[in-house]
C-alpha cells in the first residue's frame, strides 16, 4: 500500500466545500461516502453517525493534502472472484477489501479499503505518463465498470481526459481519450450494462463507452443541443475562467454543472440537467425526448436523481431547493409535481447554508424488490395468480418510501425520508410556494394518479461546522471546584472545545469522537478560547471600525456547558484603540489575563460577575499561568521519591495562590503571583546573567512549578527552574516557535519535562528535557505527513503511567485529530494514531459489510436459515446446565422468528442483525454454536 494515508478513527473532519465539488457517494451496503477537505468521510445515514475519515495521502511530507473531489465506492465483487480471493489467501478479511476510490485536485487517485482504512493503490496519471506533476490537473470525476478481468476504473482528468485504469496487482493506465475543446463533466454507468459507460460535457458533448475483450473500447459520440441561456453563460464564463488551463470543470466552472443519470426503470434512457434545463435523452436513436426548462422562480439545476422503483426525478437546485418530476403516462416527459426545502427555514443562519451534494439510498430499493419478488411468488402458487390487477400501477406510489441523504457547507449530513400517499382532495398539488403556480405542474387527474409527497427530516449528524481557529483542552487543578458547588476538586473530563472562522465554539467529546454541543456564541471569527476549570469557557473575537475614529470592538464571552448560556463582559460603549491578543486563565478558572496590542495586560477575577484587579503596564511578549502540580504520592510512599524535589517546591507556595510566568520585549523574564486580589512578585531564583539572550525575542513559554521552558524566534528553547535558578539551553535549528506545551503528568511517570513544540512553519516536534541531549531523542513531526498544524495541546485525562500520552491537533485542512504519542524507545514507530480505545456510540452500527468475515457469514446465514432451536441443547457437563435454554413455540419455527415476533415493543430491522449476534455470543464463548460458523463456511 502507498504510504502516507494512514487514516484514524479518532478524527473529525472540517466541513466539505465548493472545492469538493458535491463529490458524495452511497453504496449498496449502506455507507455513505464524501469528500470534506483532503478527507473522505465515511458515514452511517441510518443511524446517523461517523464511521471513519480517510485522510488523503500527500504528494511529500512538506506539501499540504490537496482537496478530495471525486469519490466512488466500488460494486460487490462476483462469487466467482470472492471465491478465487478465498483460494489464494485463506478468506481473512485484509483479502476481502472494502474498496472505495477518491480522486483529488493534484490528479492522483487512491482506492481504500475502507474496512481497513489503508491505501490499497495509489495512482498517478503524471507518473503513468511521465510528465510534470499538476500536467494532467485534478480529477473531476470517477466511475467503475466491469471488463472480463474484473472492475475497471474511468477517471476525468483536467478539463477532457477520459482514462481507465487497471487496479489490480499491476496498476496502470490501459486506455485515454481527449475530448478536448470539450469540458467533461460527469461520468456513470449504465444500470442495465455494467459495460456501458456515458461521459457528459458541459456544452452537450456525451460520450458512450463500453471496453471490449480485445483491450479496446467501442465509442459512440453524441450531442445534446443546450439552451441559448446556457450556452451565452458558458460563452461568458470561459472568457473569465478563473482557473488555468489543466483545471477540471468543478474548478474552472464552479457555479456551472452538468449532470447525467441513467434511467432504472428504461433501457437506454438517460436524464441530464444543465442549469436551466432537464433533458431526456434516448441513446439508440441519439435523440432528445423532451426538454423540461428551468421553472420561474427556482434556483439552477445542479444534480440529477431517478428512483430506482418509481418512474420519478429528483432535481437539487443551487438554492437548496428539491424538484420532483413526474413522468406523464404514456410519453418520456417529465412534469414538476411537488418541490421541497432541503435546508429548514427554521433554525438555520441568514444566510442559510448551501446544499452541496445529495444522493439517493439505493438499499431501500433491494428491499422493496424483495419484497416484491415474494409478493409475486405467493401470487404465482395461488389459485387467483392468472388474474390481473388492474389498479396496481395506480397503487404502485401508495404506502411507498424513499430515503435521501444531503449534505451541507455548515458541515451538517441529514437524512431525509419521503413518503408517498393517495391524495385525499382531486385540487392540484400544492408546490409550497405561491410563485410555482405556472411552472409547468403535472394534473394528477390526467395520469390516473393521485398522490401527495411529504418529506420528513429522520437525522443529522453534526461534523465540524467551519475552519478551526484555535483550541482549548481543560486541565482544571486541585483548586477548581465543581459547577454545582461545595469543595470538591473538579476532574479533567474528554472534551476539547474549538473555536472556528464562522464565530461557533465546537465542544467534542474525544471518547465518542463526535461533537457533543455547538454553541454560536460570535458573529465573527473566535480568535481566543479557554477553559474556566471543566464547565465553563471563555472566548473572544473583535472587529474592526470602519469609520474615522477607528479602533477595535473586542467582545468577550463566558459560556457555560450546563445551561448553555451565554454572558458577555467588559462591555463598553466605544471602540478601544487595541485589540485583544490572548487570553491566558488560570487552571483553576479564577483569574483571566487579558493581552492587547500594545496596551496595559488586564488581570481579572472570574467570579459570577467578572471584576478586574489590575491593569499590568509591561512590555509583555508572551504570559502562561503555571500548570496543575504533578500529583504528590501517598502518605506511605518513599521520601526519596523522585518528585520531593517538585513537591517541595510545590509546598513553598501557598496552596491558595496561583502564579504566571512572563517574558518581556527586552528578555526579561518574571514570576508573578496572585493570591486574592493581591499580586505581587513570586520572588523566584535568577538564572545566570549568560541565559539572556538578546538575538532571538521569545515568543512561546510553558510553565509548571518549578520550571518555565521558553522558545524563540530563532528556534531556541531555554529552560529555568525558579526555584533553584538552575537553566539551560539548546538550539532546535527550526524556524520561529510559536507554542510549547508541557505533557501531563502522574505519579510515577519517568520524565516531567516531556514538551510539545509548534513551530512556525506549522509542524511540530516532541522534546525530553529530562534526556542528556534533548535534541537527538526529539521526535521530529512523526505522523501525519501534509498535515499542517494550526493549534495543538495535550489530552489531560491521563491518571495512570502506563496510559500512553495522547496530543491533541487541529489542522490546517479544518479537521480535528488525536494521536498518541509513544516515548518508547523500544518500539520503532515513534508516534500511533489512537484506536486502540473503545469507542462509545449512541447505537452499534449495524452494517454487516463492516464485519469480520467469520460474524458476517454467520449472520447472512441467520438471516437466510433461520437458526434451529435444537442447535442450542446443552450436555450436563456444560456450564448453562441442560435447563438454561428453552426451547420456542413451534408455531415460531427457528429464533429468528421468536426474536421478531416478541411482545416487546418493535426494534427495527436494522437493529436485528446486531441484536442477533448479541445472542449468539454467549453460546459462541461456551463452545456450542461453533458448528454454526463451520457450517457458514460451507455455505460460502
Amino acid at each position: 500500500a502507498a504510504g502516507g494515508g494512514s487514516a484514524t478513527s479518532t478524527m473529525l473532519p472540517g466541513p466539505a466545500s465548493r472545492g469538493n465539488g458535491g463529490c458524495i457517494d452511497l453504496s449498496t451496503s449502506g455507507l455513505l461516502a464524501h469528500g470534506a477537505g483532503s478527507s473522505v468521510v465515511v458515514s452511517d445515514p441510518r443511524s446517523m453517525q461517523l464511521v471513519c475519515v480517510l485522510p488523503m495521502p500527500s504528494s511529500s511530507a512538506t506539501s499540504p493534502a490537496s482537496f478530495v473531489t471525486a469519490v466512488r465506492w466500488a460494486p460487490a465483487a462476483s462469487a466467482s472472484s470472492l471465491a478465487a480471493a478465498e483460494d489464494a489467501a485463506g478468506a481473512e478479511d485484509d483479502h476481502r477489501p472494502l474498496r472505495l476510490a477518491a480522486g483529488d485536485r493534484h490528479g492522483r487517485v487512491a482506492v481504500w479499503d475502507a474496512r481497513a482504512r489503508a491505501v490499497l493503490r495509489l495512482l498517478s496519471l503524471d507518473e503513468s505518463r511521465s510528465v510534470a506533476p499538476g500536467t494532467s490537473g485534478g480529477v473531476q470525476d470517477l466511475c467503475w465498470i466491469h471488463h472480463a478481468s474484473g472492475w475497471l476504473l474511468a477517471s476525468i482528468h483536467g478539463p477532457s481526459l477520459l482514462c481507465i485504469w487497471e487496479t489490480s496487482n499491476n496498476p496502470r493506465v490501459l486506455w485515454m481519450f481527449d475530448a478536448s475543446p470539450e469540458y467533461l463533466s460527469c461520468l456513470r454507468r449504465d444500470p442495465f450494462d455494467d459495460r456501458h459507460l456515458c461521459a457528459l460535457g458541459l456544452k452537450g458533448f456525451l460520450l458512450s463507452a463500453v471496453p471490449r475483450h480485445d483491450s479496446d473500447i467501442s465509442l459512440k459520440e453524441h450531442r445534446i443541443v443546450c439552451g441559448a441561456g446556457d450556452v451565452a453563460e458558458l460563452q461568458r464564463l470561459e472568457k473569465d475562467i478563473s482557473a488555468p488551463a489543466p483545471a477540471p470543470a468543478l474548478a474552472a466552472f464552479p457555479l456551472f454543472a452538468a449532470r447525467l443519470c441513467f434511467s432504472p426503470l428504461w433501457r437506454h434512457i438517460l436524464y441530464a440537467v444543465y442549469p436551466r434545463e432537464l433533458v431526456v435523452f434516448e441513446l439508440n436513436y441519439s435523440i432528445a425526448l423532451s426538454v423540461a426548462t428551468l421553472p420561474r422562480g427556482f434556483g439552477k439545476f445542479t444534480d440529477v436523481m431517478a428512483d430506482t422503483d418509481l418512474d420519478l426525478l429528483y432535481c437539487t437546485h443551487a438554492d437548496g431547493k428539491l424538484s420532483i418530476w413526474k413522468r406523464k403516462e404514456g410519453e418520456q416527459v417529465h412534469l414538476l409535481h411537488a418541490v421541497e426545502e432541503l435546508m429548514p427555514s427554521i433554525g438555520t443562519v441568514v444566510p442559510p447554508p448551501a446544499v452541496l451534494a445529495t444522493t439517493i439510498w439505493q438499499s431501500e430499493s433491494i428491499f422493496r424488490n424483495i419484497d416484491k419478488q415474494s409478493q409475486d411468488l405467493a401470487h404465482m402458487q395461488s389459485s387467483q395468480s392468472m388474474i390481473f390487477d388492474t389498479k396496481s400501477h395506480q397503487n404502485m406510489y401508495q404506502g411507498t418510501m424513499t430515503y435521501l441523504t444531503s449534505i451541507s457547507e455548515d458541515g451538517k449530513i441529514w437524512s431525509w425520508h419521503l413518503t408517498f400517499d393517495k391524495s385525499v382532495s382531486s385540487k392540484k398539488i400544492n408546490l409550497g410556494t405561491s410563485n410555482h403556480s405556472d411552472a409547468g405542474t403535472s394534473n394528477p387527474r390526467s395520469n390516473g394518479l393521485d398522490f401527495t409527497i411529504k418529506i420528513n427530516l429522520m437525522g443529522q449528524l453534526h461534523l465540524l461546522s467551519s475552519t478551526v481557529t484555535t483550541l482549548a483542552v481543560p486541565s482544571p487543578s486541585l483548586l477548581a471546584t465543581v459547577a454545582r458547588g461545595g469543595n470538591n476538586p473538579a476532574p479533567a473530563v474528554p472534551l476539547v472545545a474549538l473555536g472556528t472562522q464562522n464565530g461557533t465554539i465546537e465542544v467534542v467529546d474525544v471518547l465518542a469522537n463526535a461533537v457533543s454541543v455547538s454553541f454560536a456564541v460570535h458573529s465573527s471569527t473566535v480568535r481566543g478560547l479557554r477553559w474556566l476549570g471543566n464547565s465553563r469557557l471563555v472566548s473572544f473575537s473583535y472587529n474592526q471600525v470602519s469609520d474615522k475614529s477607528g479602533g477595535f470592538n473586542n467582545k468577550l464571552i463566558i459560556t457555560c456547558l450546563r445551561s448553555g448560556l451565554n454572558r458577555p463582559f467588559r462591555v463598553l460603549q466605544k471602540p478601544e484603540r487595541a485589540a485583544i491578543r490572548a487570553l491566558r486563565a488560570s487552571s483553576s478558572g479564577r483569574y483571566l489575563l487579558i493581552m492587547f496590542r500594545d496596551a496595559p495586560v488586564e488581570v481579572w477575577a472570574m467570579t459570577k460577575n467578572p471584576i478586574m484587579l489590575r491593569s499590568l503596564a509591561l512590555p509583555f511578549t508572551v504570559l502562561e499561568w503555571t500548570l496543575p502540580a504533578a500529583p504528590r504520592p501517598s502518605q506511605n510512599a518513599s521520601k526519596q521519591s523522585p518528585t520531593s524535589k517538585e513537591g517541595t517546591a510545590a509546598e513553598s507556595s501557598d496552596e491558595t495562590s496561583e502564579s504566571f510566568a512572563f517574558a518581556l520585549v527586552n528578555g526579561a523574564l518574571g514570576v508573578f503571583e496572585v493570591h486574592g486580589r493581591r499580586i505581587r512578585d513570586f520572588r523566584p531564583k535568577w538564572p545566570s546573567s549568560s541565559f539572556a539572550s538578546s538575538d532571538g525575542l521569545v515568543t512561546a513559554m510553558a510553565y509548571r512549578l518549578p520550571h518555565v521552558v521558553m522558545g524563540d524566534r530563532s528556534g531556541n528553547i531555554r529552560w529555568w527552574d525558579v526555584i533553584t535558578g538552575l537553566s539551560s539551553s539548546f538550539s532546535t535549528h527550526r524556524e520561529g516557535i510559536r507554542r510549547i506545551k508541557f505533557s501531563p503528568v502522574v505519579h510515577g511517570d519517568r520524565s516531567r519535562g516531556r514538551i510539545a513544540v509548534l513551530f512556525y512553519d506549522n509542524t511540530f516536534s516532541i522534546f525530553d528535557l529530562d534526556s542528556a541531549d534533548p535534541l537527538a531523542n526529539a521526535l521530529l513531526h512523526p505522523q501525519s505527513p501534509g498535515t499542517l498544524v494550526l493549534e495543538l495541546d495535550w489530552l489531560s485525562t491521563r491518571t495512570r503511567k502506563d496510559e500512553p500520552l495522547v496530543l491533541c491537533i487541529a489542522g490546517a485542512d479544518s479537521s480535528f485529530r488525536l494521536v498518541e504519542v509513544n516515548t518508547d524507545t523500544k518500539i520503532n514507530s515513534a508516534s500511533r494514531l489512537l484506536t486502540t480505545k473503545e469507542r462509545f456510540r449512541p447505537m452499534p452500527l449495524c452494517l454487516p459489510i463492516l464485519f469480520p468475515t467469520a460474524h458476517a457469514l454467520a449472520l447472512r446465514m441467520i438471516l437466510q436459515l433461520g437458526v434451529k432451536p435444537s442447535w442450542f441443547e446443552c450436555n450436563n457437563s456444560d456450564k448453562l446446565g441442560s435447563n438454561s435454554f428453552k426451547e420456542g413455540p413451534a408455531t415460531f419455527g427457528d429464533l429468528r422468528s421468536y426474536m421478531i415476533e416478541t411482545t416487546l415493543p418493535p426494534i427495527g430491522d436494522s437493529v436485528v442483525a446486531e441484536l442477533l449476534l448479541k445472542v449468539l455470543e454467549p453460546y459462541r464463548k461456551d463452545g456450542n454454536v461453533n458448528n454454526i460458523f463451520s457450517l457458514a463456511d460451507d455455505l460460502a
